[in-house]
Order: C-alpha cells, then structure tokens, then sequence
C-alpha cells in the first residue's frame, strides 16, 4: 500500500513481470509519489552533505597544517592512513553533490566527438604508463548537439576511469561514435574482467558498489546526466572478455 501526497491509498496488485517503470506509466499517482520521494531523497542527501563539507574542510586544513609544521608525519604510515581516508570523505562529498545535481543541465550547441578526443588525450598518458591503448573511432559524420559539456565530460571521464580500474594492466579501451540520422550512439568498450551477471542489476543503483573504495555513484551519476540529456544508457559485459557501454543521445 502505498500513501500519495493526497493521502489517498493505493492498493498495488504487482504480477512479478511487472517493472516499476510500467507501473509508473499506468499510475500517474506512482509516478508522481515516486518523483516525490527521490526529491527528498535527494534534498536529504544535500542537506546532510552540506553540514559535513564545512568541518571535513576545516580539518583538512589543519591537517595539512601539521604537516607543513612536523614533515616527518607524512612518513608515518598511520598519517598516511588518515589522509587517505580524508581523501575517500571529500571525494564521496563531491560525488554526492554530483549524484543531487546530475538531472540539472545546462545545455548550448557541443560537438561530442571534440568533448571526447580531448578526454581522449589527457587520459592516454596515464593509460600508457599501464600498457593500455586507448582508441577513438567516428564512424560516421556528426551534427552538434545542445550538451552541458561540463557534465558530459565528468560523465566520460568516470566511464574510461571504470574501463581503466577493470583492465588493471595490458589492454585496450575502445570508444566509437556513430548515427543514424535520429540518435548518436557512443560506445565505450573494454577488454577488462567483466562484470559478473548477478552485479548487473544493481549497477545504476547509489550507493552499491563491489569496488574496495568506491562510493557506488559514478554510474548513477552518468544515468542521471545522460537522462537529464533524454538519452539512454545500456550495458554489455561478459566476465572475463570485458565490457561495453553504450549511450544513445538524440539529436534535437
């Protein structure tokens, strides 16, 4: 049972084929509890984050003090500790402001195949040093897009960052680009470890992630971002082969 802002009741008689999303379609009182309760979600989230921001930056600070003070704390292996998990807290602070704000966009006239090639490029250093090529392919001439080429680019960034972490070492990350005069579709492939086929489900959902450090919102941030652009996102992986992302963006 659930308890719309109306206060009115609905009885949900869920046959197991059914998703979410075609309950959403067929109950525009779901539909508009659902929006409600990420809103506030998402609200909580930003509140909660906004208080801890303020002392985690002031320790920070005093952290950074202490060892311009005492130098020989940066050789301890406990200091590097807590700096490290100082890091971890900022770092999750950030990529929660990013999951609250990742359907906001602002958007002017992009070409997505330049965004890329420069993402291309300052990452190829650092994928080389591990023995990784990284290649981009336009298969077919492109229209400019009205993107928010900030967003697009963190969103980018965070999937080669992923391709990166699952290679390790001595591989190869594949990004290619093409339309069909309705869609551009950009596919970013890896020849890492796979995912494994139980994780699939829960890959765009906040806060689960297998990864020993990490928060479990890179990808619920890039759904979001590509979400907020009317595109869509899709996922192919087999373990031990790697993995391919796909996104689809219309062209407007």
């Amino acid at each position: 049972m659930i308890h719309c802002n109306r206060r009115c009741k609905i009885m949900l008689n869920v046959r197991e084929s059914e998703t979410i999303e075609e309950l959403c379609m067929e109950n525009p009182d779901i539909r508009r509890f659902l929006s409600e309760l990420e809103d506030n979600h998402k609200f909580t989230i930003s509140k909660i984050s906004h208080e801890i921001r303020n002392p985690v930056t002031l320790i920070n600070s005093f952290l950074q003090l202490l060892e311009v003070r005492y130098p020989e704390l940066s050789g301890d292996d406990y200091w590097k500790k807590v700096m490290d998990n100082m890091l971890f807290l900022r770092s999750l602070l950030d990529e929660l402001s990013s999951y609250n704000n990742s359907d906001r966009v602002v958007r002017s006239e992009a070409n997505i195949y330049a965004i890329l090639s420069e993402i291309v490029e300052s990452t190829r250093p650092t994928l080389e040093q591990d023995q990784i090529t990284i290649q981009l392919i336009k298969k077919t001439a492109l229209p400019t897009l009205p993107l928010d080429t900030v967003k697009m680019q963190q969103t980018f960034y965070n999937f080669i960052r992923n391709a990166h972490e699952a290679i390790g070492t001595d591989g190869a990350i594949t990004i290619s680009l093409e339309t069909d005069g309705s869609d551009i579709t950009i596919q970013i492939s890896d020849t890492g470890k796979g995912i494994p086929a139980e994780h699939m489900s829960e890959l765009f959902k906040p806060f689960v992630t297998y990864k020993k450090d990490g928060t479990g919102l890179g990808l619920s941030i890039a759904k979001g971002v590509i979400e907020a652009h009317n595109g869509t996102i899709q996922v192919d992986s087999k373990e031990g082969e790697g993995t391919t992302f796909s996104v689809i963006l219309p062209i407007c």
